[in-house]
C-alpha cells in the first residue's frame, strides 16, 4: 500500500472512530484529522480534477476547528458562584461543564415560603424545579408518601412523560428552588443529544435517591 493510499483509509478510520464518541467534541476533533487527511489524498493524486473536494473538505474542517476554539473557549471562562457550585457538584457532576452553563443560562432561581404549594396532583404543571434549600413534602390523596431535600427535583416525572402530575408538593420550610420553563427546556434538550443524555443519567440517579430515601422513611 503506497503512503498516499493509506492517507484516505486514515482518513475514513478518524470519521469512524469520532463517530463513536458521544463526546462531541471529541467527534470534532476527529473529523478534522479525517478531513486534513483527506484534503492532503486528494492534493496528491489530482489537485486539478478535485478542486471542488478539496475546497469542500478544508471547509468543514475549518467549521470544525471554529467550533473546538468556542468550545476551548467556554470551557476557560467557565465560572460558578457558591449556588451554582452546589448543584454542579451534587446534582450534574456528570455533565460536561459547557452543557451545565447552558443547563444555567435556561433557568431562573425562585424563593417560596413555608406552606406555599409547588404543584397541585393531576393538574399540568409549566415547570420543571430542583429544590435547593429547604424540605418539601409530596402529598397523594391528602396523604404525605415522601419528603424531598436539597439535591431533588420536583415535577420531573409529568417532565418525562408529558401527562398530568401524580402528587402534589408542598414546601414544609420556606425554600429556593432553581426552575426551568419545561417549553423553553425541551427546546434546549431537543438541539442538543449530549445535554438530552445527561439528564436522563440525572432524573435517573434522583430517582434511585428518592426511593432509597423512601424506604428508608417507611423503615
Amino acid at each position: 500500500m503506497s503512503f498516499v493510499s493509506l492517507l484516505i483509509h486514515l482518513a475514513n478510520v478518524s470519521y469512524i472512530i469520532g463517530s463513536g464518541f458521544k463526546k462531541i467534541i471529541l467527534l470534532r476533533i476527529f473529523f478534522v484529522i479525517g478531513c486534513a487527511l483527506e484534503a492532503i489524498y486528494l492534493l496528491l493524486i489530482s489537485p486539478k480534477d478535485l478542486w471542488a473536494g478539496i475546497l469542500w473538505t478544508t471547509l468543514i474542517m475549518l467549521v470544525n476547528i471554529v467550533m473546538i476554539i468556542m468550545f476551548i473557549y467556554e470551557k476557560g471562562t467557565f465560572r460558578l458562584n457558591e449556588n451554582e457550585k452546589f448543584l454542579f457538584q451534587n446534582v450534574f457532576s456528570k455533565m460536561d461543564k459547557v452543557n451545565f452553563r447552558k443547563l444555567l443560562n435556561e433557568g431562573n432561581w425562585l424563593s417560596m415560603p413555608r406552606g406555599d404549594i409547588l404543584m397541585y396532583e393531576n393538574q399540568t404543571t409549566d415547570y420543571l424545579m430542583l429544590l435547593f434549600q429547604g424540605t418539601v413534602e409530596i402529598l397523594v390523596a391528602d396523604k404525605q408518601v415522601a419528603v424531598l431535600y436539597p439535591g431533588s427535583f420536583v415535577g420531573e416525572m409529568s417532565f418525562l412523560s408529558g401527562e398530568l402530575t401524580t402528587a402534589t408538593a408542598r414546601a414544609i420550610s420556606d425554600v429556593k428552588l432553581f426552575t426551568w420553563k419545561k417549553t423553553e427546556l425541551l427546546k434546549l434538550l431537543a438541539k442538543n443529544q449530549e445535554l438530552d443524555k445527561d439528564m436522563r443519567f440525572v432524573f435517573s440517579s434522583d430517582l434511585i435517591a428518592k426511593l432509597t430515601n423512601r424506604n428508608k422513611q417507611e423503615n
